[in-house]
């Protein structure tokens, strides 16, 4: 008979896990032997370190993520977490990240070939970001992206969405507010080189009535004839 065992995620911080024979005594027994393997190489059944990881999976001594710690700032200041930002500014993002593992919190460590992404969205993502290890201690790694926040205001959030199997969800959002930009922020006209046709239509105009004003209001007016015209 073939032990059998199956394990299911409930919700973000919550287990459910149903063995058969997987923790008997017999289950262990086997875990001393040395199994084959089709190219002949001989391998310790790893039964015992199998139901170890699977029972500390269930009562959440391992794969238990925590956050540490969300920042978002623009990219130089030292305001943390602003609730208001203006199209077109570069932000910084970083999130902090530990794992539980048996007795203690350790940093994080994303598996082989897989991303930890955040989103900046408001109905529907406008960047979508992978983060790299920004930082690390001996309890968490931070990760962190930077990116322009699109030409578009309004209501947007940063959201990081982990879920993965053996591994407690994460779930981090949080919401800003993006506005146009002022009126005093804009460039000027004369730096905008697309401007430059328009000005120079604009100051011919001046010109030329002021040339027009000055040559009509000073020059001579022509004499009366004193004939009588039949």
């Amino acid at each position: 008979m073939i032990p059998r065992s199956k394990a299911l995620p409930l919700r973000p911080t919550s287990s459910l896990l149903q063995v058969g024979s997987s923790l008997s005594s017999r289950f262990y027994r086997h875990a001393t032997r040395r199994v084959s393997r089709p190219d002949g190489k001989k391998l310790k059944a790893q039964n015992k370190e199998f139901a170890r990881r699977i029972s500390g999976w269930t009562f959440q001594e391992i794969g238990v993520l925590r956050v540490n710690n969300v920042e978002h700032r623009l990219t130089g200041s030292s305001e943390v977490n602003p609730s208001l930002y203006r199209i077109k500014n570069d932000v910084t993002y970083s999130i902090s990240l530990s794992e539980y593992s048996w007795d203690k919190w350790i940093p994080f460590a994303l598996p082989d070939k897989d991303e930890l992404q955040l989103e900046f969205s408001m109905l529907s993502p406008f960047h979508r970001l992978n983060m790299a290890p920004a930082g690390k201690s001996d309890n968490a790694v931070t990760y962190g992206a930077q990116f322009t926040t699109p030409d578009q205001h309004g209501i947007f959030n940063f959201m990081v969405n982990y879920k993965r199997p053996f591994l407690t969800n994460i779930e981090e959002k949080r919401t800003v507010s993006v506005r146009h930009m002022a009126h005093d922020e804009w460039p000027r006209s004369f730096v905008i080189s697309g401007a430059w046709p328009w000005i120079s239509g604009i100051a011919a105009t001046v010109t030329g009535f002021v040339a027009f004003s000055a040559l009509w209001m000073y020059s001579q007016p022509t004499e009366k004839s004193s004939k009588k015209i039949q």
